[in-house]
């Protein structure tokens, strides 16, 4: 592994990690750990999921588990709306994600806003492939219940 792919995979791996937890703190700290991990364990294969499932393996039951409030950043000047728009409906996105159960939050991370393929996603998360779509199908349902109305979903 290349200092190069270091530097490329963390900010990824930094955002799927504040995605399922909603803490930056931690989500660096597990994104450097799986890094690290990965730069020393001789038995990685495909890097980009061996580090995903690395990093949703802190996520299972019996870790520990801190619950947060997302609130938007400031705005400097309030006078672009549509920056506001968009903290706002980050903020949603976030507390959505933080309600759904944490297979179909998994799911939905490492789909919809990772980017992996359905194969990839069951890889990951050691599931088979007709049980990631159930998620994804349970996870997005849950998604829209928790979304005010007339709000965009992932996979809409």
């Amino acid at each position: 592994m290349t200092d190069e792919y270091v530097a490329q995979r963390y900010a990824h791996l930094r955002r799927a990690a504040f995605l399922m937890c909603g803490d930056w703190a931690r989500a660096g700290d597990l994104a450097r750990l799986t890094l690290a991990r990965a730069l020393t364990d001789p038995g990685v294969g495909d890097l980009d999921l061996w580090a995903y499932a690395d990093l949703m393996a802190a996520f299972k039951p019996g870790h520990s588990r801190r619950e947060h409030v997302f609130v938007a950043p400031e705005q400097a000047g309030h006078d672009d709306t549509q920056a506001a728009l968009r903290d706002a409906y980050t903020v949603l996105v976030l507390d959505a994600l933080r309600r759904l159960p944490p297979k179909c939050r998994a799911v939905l991370v490492l789909h919809h806003f990772c980017h992996l393929a359905v194969a990839e996603t069951a890889d990951v998360l050691g599931l088979d492939g007709n049980k990631v779509t159930e998620y994804e199908a349970e996870g997005l349902e849950a998604f829209r219940d928790l979304l005010p109305a007339g709000q965009p979903v992932a996979g809409r």
